[in-house]
């Protein structure tokens, strides 16, 4: 997996000007409260982010571009893995975004990632391993 950023940072799509007031942890539990979606979509989630900096090394994740990733990435994994999803305004509000600036970084991060939103079966799983170790190291109980 790519690592977050531990050098100065090209600014892009994805940073804010100032750290949001929430941070990632409490974010990510928004995300799960609203959304609504599936187990996996933490999983593609995840996936999309590091396809993202793995194939744009310019893009780090840092307190500056965490929030808009996940969410814009969790949104892109609801819509493809879900058969029901809800609409960016949605999203966006979940977010703290405005719709338009969601709608741009949704249309950004699928150009970025040259619109691969499959994922096999090997790679998920892959993923998915990765995803529980963190969690049992994090003490936190997952069921994906």
């Amino acid at each position: 997996m790519a690592s977050l950023a531990v050098k100065p940072e090209a600014m892009t799509s994805f940073h804010c000007i100032r750290p949001p007031g929430v941070g990632i942890r409490d974010y990510l539990a928004r995300i799960r409260k609203f959304f609504g979606c599936t187990l996996e979509c933490y999983v593609m989630g995840l996936l999309y982010i590091d396809r993202l900096i793995k194939r744009h090394p310019n893009i780090a994740v840092s307190p500056l571009s965490s929030h808009r990733l996940l969410l814009c990435a969790m949104m892109l994994a609801a819509k493809f893995q879900d058969d029901v999803f809800y609409s960016n305004t949605f999203y966006a509000k979940v977010g703290g975004l405005r719709v338009e600036e969601l709608n741009n970084l949704e249309a950004k991060m699928v150009q970025l990632l040259d619109y691969r939103l499959y994922i096999s079966p090997e790679e998920f799983e892959l993923y998915r391993k990765i995803l529980c170790k963190a969690a049992a190291a994090a003490n936190i109980k997952v069921d994906v």
